[in-house]
């Protein structure tokens, strides 16, 4: 989250505007338009209602109609399932982005400080995210309402970088929202039964804290050298096929100390296989940049847009499904046809769309292969068949997410996406923090939930009401320049 890609450039922040502007092509806007539908997705999930009426293939795999219980043993994946992953995967692809030039330039330094930085910035927010949400608080339903609205508020003065303003002050800002948020938790624990505990926390935000830090490091240290990066892979996947004989060395390791768990577990570094192939496509992005990266195109864009979302459609379905001969088949085919298409690429764009094409041939095989392990693919407990697989869908997300916003880079909606995925961290706590107290507050909420009352379909009014206020807001504090950094 806290290494995003530039904004669009009619919409940088006041601060920038004194900079040499930056060709469009080299903003990769390709990265925030995926982090941007990852964002969404997950919004418009987490509010999707839970009626058994609704296809299955609208929830997470394991968790599906009629009744909703978790079942890990039901194997497959859906659209849900994609969005965290997708989201890891724009991660890792901008760490090169993030720390190339200050690495290329020697400031390891200040490198690994904003490395650790980010890493505890966000253990702060993981913690803060589950213990002043007002659902969780044990007051009064307005104060709780309130108090979420108020630690939406500090989060700009914590997050938020004050460019136009000294050192000094910017400090204090930041300090006291800080300050204000510590006074909430001290009133609630006070004078409510609130109770607060560390190990309380938003899992999807301390996954991506430990993701900021190691996969930050693993890149700094394998930056040269790509087999070594990929080839720590290898060393996960044997830990973790390893860990549960007792008494050996990897047991050791998978069981660090019970101490830290609330914020450290090596099984959360199966997400690696994911963020680490990301930083491949943010290395390739830095090698073929180009202000003229679309010129004298000798494929066929939108050939190849169908292609990338047709392996990304067809695997779900087959997954899904379970028609695992059709799926292969399909893939053969898909593959073959796109590796044939970019097969004497003429533009720099080209020859990176056919690393990266082949980059995602690689790991959705891979993927595939490791399909019949753990009883096929799995979200929930995630396997090695979802991690490889849908990085290798997420590289053609990818491709396909460039070519549209080549073409949809000032369409409303499509510029939404983009600045969604250019705020995330806005984007992630505006449901509960923003948008859901304020219906509550105004008595919108009821009016919502009669509307599902009524009819059983009609409950995705307020699926479609909370994600196109959240994408509202979020766009619009984009176009500000309030972003939120860690």
């Amino acid at each position: 989250m806290s290494v995003l890609a530039k904004p669009v450039v009619e919409n940088a922040p006041a601060a920038e505007a004194t900079k040499p502007a930056v060709p469009a092509s080299a903003r990769a806007l390709g990265i925030d338009a995926l982090r941007g539908l990852a964002i969404i997705g997950m919004v418009f999930s987490g509010v999707f209602p839970h009626e058994a009426p609704w296809s299955g293939w609208m929830f997470h795999a394991q968790v599906g109609p009629p009744d909703f219980t978790y079942t890990p043993q039901v194997p497959g994946i859906t659209w849900v399932d994609l969005v965290f992953p997708f989201f890891l995967f724009a991660m890792g692809a901008a760490f090169p982005l993030a720390m190339g030039r200050k690495l290329e330039q020697g400031q390891f330094s200040e490198v690994l400080l904003n490395v650790f930085k980010r890493g505890a910035l966000l253990l702060f927010f993981a913690i803060i995210l589950r213990h002043l949400n007002w659902f969780g608080l044990q007051g009064p339903g307005w104060v709780n309402q309130l108090t979420s609205l108020l630690t939406f508020g500090c989060f700009f003065l914590v997050f938020m970088r004050f460019p136009q303003v000294s050192s000094g002050k910017a400090t204090g800002l930041k300090l006291a929202g800080f300050g204000i948020i510590a006074a909430l938790l001290w009133a609630h624990v006070t004078f409510t039964e609130f109770t607060f505990d560390h190990n309380r926390n938003d899992i999807i935000i301390m996954v991506l804290a430990n993701m900021a830090v190691f996969g930050s490091l693993i890149y700094i240290l394998t930056r040269h050298n790509l087999l070594l990066r990929m080839g720590t892979l290898a060393f996960f996947a044997a830990i973790r096929l390893t860990h549960d004989i007792e008494g050996s060395w990897t047991s050791a390791i998978w069981d660090f100390h019970p101490s830290v768990k609330w914020m450290y577990q090596f099984m959360f570094l199966k997400y690696l296989c994911i963020v680490l192939p990301g930083s491949v496509l943010g290395d390739l992005l830095v090698k073929f940049r180009s202000p003229a990266a679309g010129q004298g195109a000798g494929v066929s864009k939108g050939l190849l847009s169908l292609l990338c979302f047709a392996l990304v459609v067809g695997n779900l379905y087959g997954l899904y499904t379970r028609q695992i001969g059709l799926t292969l088949a399909l893939d053969a085919v898909l593959s073959g046809a796109g590796l044939w298409l970019l097969r004497k690429p003429v533009a720099t764009q080209e020859q990176l769309f056919q690393k990266l094409f082949g980059w995602g041939v690689f790991f959705l095989f891979l993927g595939l292969t490791f399909e019949p392990y753990e009883g096929g693919i799995k979200k929930d407990p995630s396997s090695y068949s979802f991690w490889f697989l849908t990085s290798g869908l997420a590289f053609f997300a990818y491709i396909l997410c460039e070519l549209l916003s080549q073409r949809l880079s000032q369409n409303l909606f499509w510029k939404s996406i983009i600045q969604s995925g250019q705020n995330p961290m806005v984007a992630y706590v505006a449901t509960a923090f923003l948008v859901s107290p304020l219906l509550a507050l105004t008595h919108l909420a009821e009016g919502l939930e009669a509307l599902r009352e009524a009819n059983v379909y009609l409950g995705v009014v307020k699926t479609f009401v909370i994600t196109g206020a959240v994408v509202a807001v979020t766009a619009f504090t984009t176009r500000k320049g309030w972003f939120w950094r860690t």
